[in-house]
């Protein structure tokens, strides 16, 4: 069958004769294609369809972490990923900090190694919010504080980053298995060489909303830690697993909070004593409460009155036997 001309086409052809040129060398014209520049210095290692892939798994792993840091710090916390970029290695170390916070992880072995970054000013956040501050008296928004984090703050910052590997290797596994392990610390990006300086690598930039205050933290993936991974990423496959790896997700985030723990306090009562007496109280002395012998006692679920209940004790151990609900206007 003919081939058809577009109606672009027949007018191109019209506009063309009218200028006294031959129907060939407008059609010949018409079929040269356009040169696109290939940049050899920069060549790209991943595909568009493999990088909205890795886009996908790594917000399932942001709305994971997000969902744990929201328990342990009982702060509102949420984490989106901002972009997911190919850079060189070199440009992606001359990109963070210093100091900074830098965790290199082990992909498994024979694997290679990762870069796990939580910025500075998002690792000092997270450490007063352990250690019981509150982010409305913390000052770091209107101060810089340029110093490597000591010992035990490396510590309490290493337990966040242990945690949040077993939701990396979940957000990873509809496509590929990989077993994530803390190698070392590093406050010196300069120092860290997982890499040569010319080698491609994946970088995922995530913000994190703590209050009302937005930090950065990122991944890095050199990609021949993850080459074979993305020969395995087509996009058939990952949309055949997509409704899946949702209803997964859910039933994972589901058990993840039933074993999520909470503080329980009983408060047994209260009582008002004057100055003197606070400053005369010695080892023997009798403070009299405001509750009865057969009263309920209030029992706090997370700072919050939930149930009452009478004291008393079970299997070697104080207990509290559940009595009766609080209505949603004493809570």
């Amino acid at each position: 069958m003919p081939e058809i001309l577009s109606q672009q086409e027949i007018d191109s052809l019209l506009a063309g004769l009218s200028a006294g040129k031959s129907p060939m060398e407008i059609i010949s014209k018409q079929e040269e294609k356009e040169v696109v520049p290939y940049e050899f210095r920069r060549p790209s290692r991943v595909s568009k369809n493999q990088i909205r892939t890795i886009q996908t798994l790594h917000q399932n792993f942001a709305e994971s972490l997000g969902y744990y840091l929201t328990s342990r710090l009982q702060t509102p916390v949420t984490i989106q990923v901002e972009n997911v970029d190919q850079l060189f290695y070199s440009e992606y170390i001359l990109s963070i900090e210093k100091p900074s916070v830098i965790f290199t992880l082990s992909a498994g072995e024979g694997r290679g190694e990762i870069i796990f970054e939580v910025g500075l000013e998002l690792s000092f956040m997270l450490i007063e919010k352990l250690l019981g501050g509150s982010i409305e008296t913390l000052e770091i928004g209107k101060r810089k504080i340029a110093r490597a984090l000591t010992q035990i703050e490396q510590n309490l910052i290493r337990s966040i980053v242990e945690r949040s590997t077993s939701d990396l290797e979940k957000a990873w596994s509809i496509i590929d298995t990989f077993k994530f392990k803390i190698i070392k610390y590093e406050s010196d990006p300069d120092i860290v060489q997982i890499a040569p300086s010319s080698e491609i690598v994946l970088v995922i930039s995530f913000i994190v909303t703590l209050g009302d205050r937005n930090y950065r933290m990122s991944i890095c993936y050199p990609v021949f830690v993850i080459e074979e991974t993305l020969a395995k990423m087509t996009l058939q496959r990952f949309m055949s697993v997509r409704k899946y790896t949702s209803e997964e997700y859910t039933k994972y985030i589901a058990e993840k909070i039933k074993t999520t723990k909470v503080p329980v306090i009983v408060e047994l009562g209260q009582s008002e004593i004057t100055l003197a007496d606070l400053i005369n109280l010695n080892i023997g002395d009798v403070i009299l409460l405001n509750t009865k012998v057969d009263s309920e006692v209030k029992i706090y679920i997370a700072g919050k009155l939930k149930l009452y209940g009478k004291p008393g004790v079970f299997g070697g151990k104080k207990a509290v036997k559940i009595t009766k609900i609080a209505t949603n206007e004493e809570g």
